[in-house]
């Protein structure tokens, strides 16, 4: 057998230094003609009745000068809570409670027809001052 040679591999070249590279600009992007501008949006229209001030913002009655008057109003203010100037069945329903009372579906039909002078199914300014200051 013949003897092997040994190879020497060849050593190592030193790196070689790097050249500085030249720095890229960075292209603009292209300018686009700027768009045309639109008119503001209209604002959009609700659907229904507008919407109105609570009656009791523009109620002016000459009795609520008085303490009393006035203090029976603020509680109709209180329970007329959609501002429509009259209460009605269920806002009803909640005062009565907030008096002590559960009324039943029966006792509270009597009690709003009771209170309810003209019978229009809710109960007016004048009708709820006269029943407040009727018990």
């Amino acid at each position: 057998m013949a003897a092997k040679k040994k190879t020497k591999k060849p050593a190592k070249k030193a790196a070689k230094p790097v050249k500085a590279r030249k720095a890229v600009k960075a292209k603009a992007p292209a300018k686009r003609a700027a768009p045309a501008r639109k008119a503001a949006p209209k604002p959009k229209k609700k659907k229904g009745t507008p919407r109105t001030p609570p009656m009791h913002a523009k109620l002016n009655h000459p009795e609520l000068d008085d303490a009393d008057h006035e203090e029976v109003f603020e509680i109709f203010k209180v329970y007329d809570r959609d501002g429509s100037g009259s209460i009605d069945r269920g806002e009803f329903a909640r005062l009565l409670e907030a008096l002590g009372m559960t009324p039943g579906e029966e006792e509270l039909a009597i009690a709003l027809d009771v209170v309810d002078s003209n019978h229009s199914g809710k109960i007016s300014w004048q009708e709820f001052k006269a029943w407040w200051m009727d018990r």
